[in-house]
């Protein structure tokens, strides 16, 4: 957790502007794309790339989840805060970037290249961001922190509502968008929406009946993108789809249909990124980290909810 808190530490102190969407494993921040023309990719499947043009990207998620990668380190009593004046600065720092972007529109989650809008996603992990400094301020008895969180949690919580529509009873992609989108399950998984509420009930039935798919696979959305109408779904949405509907108590259904989900790996248990909904074959960036952290989260919640192992590896 401390070597973690020091690599997001050099992080800003080599580049102390915006965060990027990803780095480097050893920190490095260019990460320029280029297309590989001799290489076909996976069944014809080009153009295939190194790098990752994403870095580019402004995506104003990334505040709150650095926040709450990092609020361990105020909560776990093993780490002395007060002995690392770092973190207290680390903490700081993401707040005034909440502050300086929480109005701007962005490239999303999902990494639009040629449009910006308000999104929901992103407000959405503004507001969690607070949320957790709000957490460590009243701890620690910041109260200047404290109250300049309040006052962002309301600006959040104020372009998130704006995404809600009242005729579909549903949350929205972004703001002035009619797009359904599976990022906005997190509303109910991080506890933006009360799980036990008509509203939360209301927005998942809404999202199921547009994006999911077979064995509760899940497409991220269907609207046209960069490249087109999605053909396929996103594998860590499925994972979020479970986490969500444990969240509102459909538990055997959820744990259902993450046993399905588990069906999609590889001989070794790997996942990729993208799932084909007909025949099951997998499709994008492999193994893909995003959808492993989904199913280890999924595994967690569903954990939590039955209160029993739910695998036995032996």
């Amino acid at each position: 957790m401390e070597s973690f808190a020091n690599y997001i530490a050099g992080i800003t102190h080599h580049n102390p502007g915006r965060l990027q969407p990803l780095y480097g494993i050893l920190g490095t921040s260019e990460l320029t794309e280029h297309i590989l023309p001799h290489l076909d990719g996976y069944q014809g499947s080009g153009p295939v790339r190194i790098g990752n043009q994403a870095f580019e990207h402004i995506q104003n998620d990334v505040y709150g989840q650095a926040m709450i990668a990092l609020l361990p380190l105020f909560t776990d009593q093993r780490f002395k805060i007060h002995e690392n004046k770092n973190v207290l600065g680390w903490v700081n720092f993401i707040l005034e970037k909440i502050e300086a972007t929480i109005d701007e529109k962005d490239a999303g989650i999902w990494e639009f290249r040629n449009f910006a809008n308000h999104h929901c996603y992103s407000n959405l992990f503004q507001w969690v961001g607070c949320k957790a400094a709000l957490l460590i301020a009243r701890q620690n008895g910041y109260q200047d922190m404290e109250e300049r969180a309040n006052i962002l949690l309301k600006k959040a919580e104020t372009y998130i509502e704006a995404c809600y529509d009242e005729e579909r009873k549903v949350y929205q992609n972004a703001l002035d968008s009619q797009n359904l989108d599976a990022s906005t399950l997190q509303l109910i998984v991080m506890d933006y929406l009360d799980p036990k509420s008509e509203r939360a009930r209301n927005h998942l039935e809404m999202l199921e009946k547009e994006l999911k798919g077979e064995n509760g696979l899940f497409y991220r959305y269907k609207h046209q993108d960069d490249f087109g109408r999605p053909k396929s779904t996103f594998l860590v949405c499925a994972f979020w789809y479970v986490e969500a509907l444990a969240c509102v108590g459909r538990v055997d259904e959820a744990r259902e249909i993450l046993e399905r989900l588990l069906t999609y790996s590889n001989h070794l248990g790997l996942f990729s990124e993208d799932v084909t909904e007909d025949n099951g074959s997998q499709w994008g960036n492999f193994p893909q980290a995003y959808s492993h952290v989904g199913l280890m989260n999924a595994v967690y919640r569903l954990a939590i909810k039955l209160d029993k192992p739910i695998f036995s590896f032996t």
